[in-house]
């Protein structure tokens, strides 16, 4: 049996952070330092809150989603990627979540919301740039993440790769 539920104040409160703080830890929102959101997580599960998204419904392992964001749709490179990738994920039974970013721009927050709540194998960036905070939250979710860059060889095995094999997150670049 679990132990009863406690009012987010007697969380905050053993877990040494504010009400907010807890509110976003439930909500997966990804401006909690991991170490925080280590410690709240914790407490939570401690006092018998729910910690995955019921969004979701899926696991990481378990879900046929591969997302990418590319910058700059029209980029050669990013298209050839994107097909090659297209053609690969049919073999295991995935398919591609394909977000655009204006070069230059982070990915926008609501992306990352988005993502938790449908569930994804990781994240795959051509020509991306992701934030601190988008990092550490796809790395406290332990969602894998892998930026490409435009002469990598070869990139889309590479990147596909270390998404199903859940590897740390890393840059390829040529």
């Amino acid at each position: 049996m679990t132990a009863p539920r406690r009012k987010l104040a007697v969380v905050a409160r053993e877990a040494g952070v504010s009400v907010s703080t807890v509110s976003k830890v439930l909500r997966a929102y990804p401006d909690v330092a991991p170490t925080t959101r280590a410690r709240v997580r914790e407490v939570l599960r401690r006092f018998g809150y729910p910690l995955e998204n019921p969004a979701a419904g899926v696991r990481r392992d378990e879900s046929a989603l591969v997302d990418v964001v590319v910058a700059g749709a029209g980029r050669s490179w990013a298209g050839e990627v994107l097909a090659g990738l297209a053609e690969r994920v049919r073999q295991p039974g995935l398919a591609v979540v394909v977000t655009t970013v204006s070069p230059g721009t982070p990915v926008p927050r609501v992306w990352l919301e988005q993502l938790f709540a449908r569930g994804t194998r990781g994240v795959i960036g051509l020509g991306a740039e992701f934030t601190d905070v988008q990092r550490a939250y796809l790395a406290a979710h332990e969602i894998p993440c892998v930026l490409v860059g435009p002469d990598v060889e070869d990139g889309v095995a590479q990147a596909l790769a270390a998404v199903l094999d859940g590897s740390a997150p890393r840059y390829l670049a040529g």
